[in-house]
């Protein structure tokens, strides 16, 4: 029988991934996140194994430009349109700077190419590889925020909005990657607020 004691450090590590917006920089080489991270991607499922998600991974100077000019001059950019955003816009602002002072930020992508293959080859689940991409996204998502966690680091997920195309001419991406989310890391600066883990009845069946 299995050491069920070992459910123990699993949900510890579970529970320990939150949500930090206030980092700051670990002491820990860029070289060491760059083979941490990329064995962790390599090691999630996919749907058909298509391999469809996409990962661009942000150190030093070049996550500092990401978060302290290309996404500020964006949401400047939505300012000038829709200025009833203001209250929004500065609070987005003072996240960026908070983000600016981490270690790094992942940017996960979807490339549409493999999905549109997978509609041809797949005839009978076209109407699904859209559903089965996002499920992807969401378990590199989550295996990247957890493997995070275990190493002491702090993270979020952020979906800045109208980051598409600047993303994509900055660091000259192929057009078929599609921008899902954006996940800037570094040390724990300020530990977040305790989280109600409780269950109503219908969140949770069981049929025996």
């Amino acid at each position: 029988m299995e050491d069920f004691e070992a459910q123990k450090e699993f949900l510890s590590l579970l529970r320990g991934r939150r949500s930090i917006y206030h980092l700051g920089k670990a002491e820990i080489s860029d070289g060491d996140l760059e083979s941490y991270l990329r064995n962790i991607f390599s090691s999630v499922p996919s749907a058909f194994n298509a391999r469809a998600q996409r990962v661009l991974l942000l150190l030093g100077n070049q996550n500092l430009l990401f978060w302290k000019s290309l996404v500020p001059d964006i949401l400047r950019g939505r300012r000038e349109v829709n200025p009833e955003d203001e209250a929004m816009l500065e609070k987005r602002k003072g996240l960026c700077q908070s983000f600016c002072e981490g270690n790094g930020t992942i940017l996960f992508f979807t490339d549409s190419s493999v999905a549109d293959t997978l509609r041809e080859d797949t005839v009978e689940y076209s109407s699904s590889i859209d559903r089965f991409m996002a499920q992807g996204d969401a378990m590199v998502e989550f295996a990247m925020w957890l493997g995070l966690s275990k190493i002491g680091l702090g993270a979020s997920l952020q979906h800045f909005l109208g980051l598409q195309e600047a993303v994509k001419t900055a660091y000259d991406l192929d057009p078929s990657w599609k921008l899902d989310a954006q996940m800037p890391f570094g040390s724990i600066e300020k530990a977040p607020a305790p989280k109600d883990t409780s269950q109503a009845p219908e969140h949770f069946k069981v049929v025996k």
